[in-house]
């Protein structure tokens, strides 16, 4: 039932796609590509899962409104705040959204019916989470919590056996372990940086290499290893003892959040279908 009435109406809106305002997004070898362009590349990719997805939401939001659902305006102003920080400026952010089609206001109404949404299911569905859900959260996930051995590492990364041997006669001889990365790594970066590639937490590496590690102490570096298409020598510059979780007030505030989102995500769809046997979809002909 639910794709008949999705399909329905895409026959009925696809007509309506020629009528888009022409306007110029970008010009390609003086070819125009225009925003009714934009709209038709979407509407074939995205129409279907985009427009159930509509349907839902005014569900959820006419919920919102019978339930008197509130949201936080402080915590909306916050999210779109770290939204428009991820462009070097305002006016690159709203040139962005000026290609597509949006405003600022957009956005924060989204943003908005996003809390509203999520409210709206924390109360339809009697979502809560106590100190002793989190609490046992926090038991059987502890290890996972808490923060991993660490290793600063450096490293010399050259493309073929004969330049890593070569860089290892080097080192045993006594160069430098950073300058001579600096001269002979074939990556830039670590040429940049001498070699110095930071602190690296434990199980972040390939297995193989990371038991290599392992094995050195504070100053000791490895013989040549494979890494991807060369070969990488890795010195240990010092190491970090992993830190036991610890239960204080920020992590419960951080799990409880995590658990009501978890709960939220989960419930979302049953509370969707109990919407959708109860709602009257009419599509326009």
């Amino acid at each position: 039932m639910k794709k008949t009435i999705i399909f329905a109406a895409l026959m009925g809106l696809t007509s309506g796609l020629v009528c888009a305002q022409e306007r110029v997004v970008v010009t390609v070898n003086g070819d125009k590509v225009t925003s009714a362009d934009i709209t038709k590349k979407l509407w074939w990719q995205y129409s279907a899962k985009g427009l159930s997805e509509l349907i839902d939401e005014k569900l959820l939001l006419k919920e919102a409104a019978k339930l008197k659902i509130s949201y936080d305006a402080k915590e909306a102003d916050k999210r779109f705040e770290t939204l428009a920080a991820g462009y070097k400026d305002k006016k690159d952010f709203e040139n962005n959204l000026k290609v597509v089609g949006w405003t600022s206001a957009d956005v924060r109404e989204l943003i908005k019916s996003q809390l509203l949404i999520k409210n709206t299911i924390i109360a339809a569905k009697g979502i809560s989470v106590t100190d002793a859900d989190i609490k046992t959260f926090f038991e059987q996930n502890k290890e996972k919590l808490g923060k991993p051995e660490s290793f600063k590492l450096l490293q010399i990364y050259v493309g073929t056996k004969a330049e890593a041997d070569d860089a290892y006669l080097a080192l045993s001889a006594g160069a430098d372990f950073a300058k001579l990365s600096g001269l002979k790594s074939t990556d830039e970066n670590l040429r940049k940086k001498n070699g110095d590639i930071g602190s690296i937490s434990k199980g972040l590496l390939i297995p193989e290499i990371e038991k290599e590690i392992f094995a050195l102490t504070p100053g000791q570096y490895t013989k040549p290893i494979v890494t991807g298409n060369g070969y990488s020598i890795f010195k240990l510059e010092s190491s970090k003892p992993g830190e036991s979780a610890k239960l204080d007030d920020t992590l419960k505030a951080e799990l409880k959040i995590a658990l009501i989102n978890q709960a939220v995500t989960q419930k979302l769809p049953e509370l969707v279908s109990e919407l959708r046997q109860k709602a009257k979809i009419e599509v326009a002909k």
